[in-house]
């Protein structure tokens, strides 16, 4: 084989070794490309998949974006930011957590209106913290109250019947609402009515049942005297200066 068929030869074998090169360079883009792609579809997925809080409870297994919708409009209807029950750590528990799982528990989920719509926290906080601190007052303060409302035109005999359940139900006597004039306004006979008709007379139960003062209260003037706080820590009484004996 002269010069000339050699260098053809090797220019051949070049030019083949070239395509399957370009062949093969092209084909592993797409083959990693797919990967890639199939990866970053998953990705969401997995970012939705976050774990849940352990101290979760009555909202246990909801979903993630619920959840955090959940969050917020409790925020709202209660006109506070997250660090009103929250503190750091996240997990830890704190009075306020529990009492967001009694009204949960017991209020939003445990009752509905008597219209059969669900109950909701703004339902009754309407932006306040406490709704007892105010809103029971409103358009009361000054004025002349004096005699029934809510219960005016029942019989004396029923109304002695409604009383005692009050009592009862809140663990108290009648002075702890009336004075020696019963006709007289006192702000527990405002919060009574306030409860009576925001609560007891609008809601039911959700099996249809009646709302009586005993649901919630349970033997105590305040509802939130059954729940099992979170003990304070301790405080460690300081070291005394030892005393010098005596020279």
């Amino acid at each position: 084989m002269n010069k000339t068929a050699r260098a053809k030869l090797f220019a051949a074998v070049c030019f083949i070794s070239l395509v399957v090169a370009s062949a093969i360079h092209a084909k592993q883009p797409d083959q990693i490309q797919q990967p890639a792609a199939q990866a970053g579809e998953q990705k969401p997925a997995g970012q939705q998949a976050q774990p849940q809080p352990e101290t979760l409870q009555i909202l246990k297994g909801m979903p993630r974006p619920q959840l955090i919708q959940e969050m917020r409009n409790m925020a709202a209807a209660l006109g506070v930011e997250c660090n009103f029950c929250h503190v750091r750590p996240f997990e830890a528990e704190t009075a306020r957590k529990s009492v967001a799982r009694l009204m949960m528990r017991d209020y939003t989920m445990g009752m509905k209106h008597k219209d059969g719509s669900a109950l909701s926290c703004n339902d009754c906080h309407k932006g306040q913290p406490n709704p007892l601190r105010t809103r029971p007052f409103d358009g009361a303060v000054g004025k002349q109250l004096a005699g029934r409302r809510v219960l005016k035109g029942m019989p004396d005999e029923r109304l002695m019947q409604v009383m005692t359940a009050f009592t009862k139900a809140l663990g108290v006597e009648c002075n702890y609402c009336h004075t020696a004039d019963f006709d007289e306004d006192t702000p527990r006979k405002q919060i009574a009515r306030f409860m009576m008709t925001e609560f007891s007379q609008g809601l039911v139960k959700k099996d249809g049942g009646p709302v009586n003062c005993t649901e919630c209260h349970q033997g105590h003037p305040k509802p939130l005297a059954v729940l099992p706080f979170p003990k304070p820590p301790e405080r460690r009484p300081e070291p005394q200066p030892a005393k010098k004996p005596n020279g």
